[in-house]
C-alpha cells in the first residue's frame, strides 16, 4: 500500500513539473502559439464578404490566412526593438500575400481586393494641412 501511495506522489510529482516547465516555455516565446481560430475566421470571413468567394477559395484563403496571422504575430514579436526591419518583414509578408492571392483570386476578386483593402491601409493627408501642426 505504502510503495502505491508513493508511486502515485512521484507521478503526480512528475506531471506537475513537466506541466510548469512547459508553461513556462510558452510565456518564453508568445510567438509560437498558432493564432486563434476565431481570428483566422474573422480575417478570412471579412475578405470572402467583401470578395464573394466560393467555397473552394475560402477553404484556400482560410489556410494561407492562418499562415499569415502567425507570421504577422512572429514578426512583431522578433523585431518589437527594430522598427526599420519589423517594416521591412511586414512589407514582405504582405507581398507573400499578395502572390498566394493571386493564386486563389479571379482577376475581378483581385482588383476588387486592392481596391477595397489597400485603401485601408493608407492613410489619408489631410487637404490644405488640416488637423496638423503648423
Amino acid at each position: 500500500m505504502k510503495a502505491l501511495l508513493s508511486t502515485i506522489i512521484l507521478v503526480v510529482t512528475l506531471v506537475t513539473s513537466a506541466s510548469a516547465q512547459m508553461k513556462e516555455r510558452h510565456a518564453e516565446v508568445p510567438g509560437n502559439d498558432a493564432p486563434s481560430a476565431a481570428r483566422i475566421d474573422d480575417v478570412t470571413r471579412q475578405i470572402c464578404n467583401q470578395l464573394q468567394l466560393n467555397e473552394a477559395q475560402y477553404i484556400r484563403l482560410r489556410a494561407i490566412n492562418k499562415i499569415k496571422l502567425a507570421r504577422l504575430d512572429e514578426i512583431q514579436w522578433q523585431y518589437q526593438d527594430d522598427a526599420a526591419m519589423r517594416t521591412a518583414k511586414l512589407s514582405e509578408l504582405e507581398s507573400q500575400f499578395e502572390t498566394e492571392c493571386s493564386r486563389i483570386l479571379t482577376p475581378t476578386q483581385l482588383s476588387l481586393y486592392h481596391e477595397e483593402f489597400k485603401r485601408e491601409e493608407t492613410p489619408s493627408t489631410p487637404a490644405n494641412n488640416e488637423g496638423g501642426i503648423g
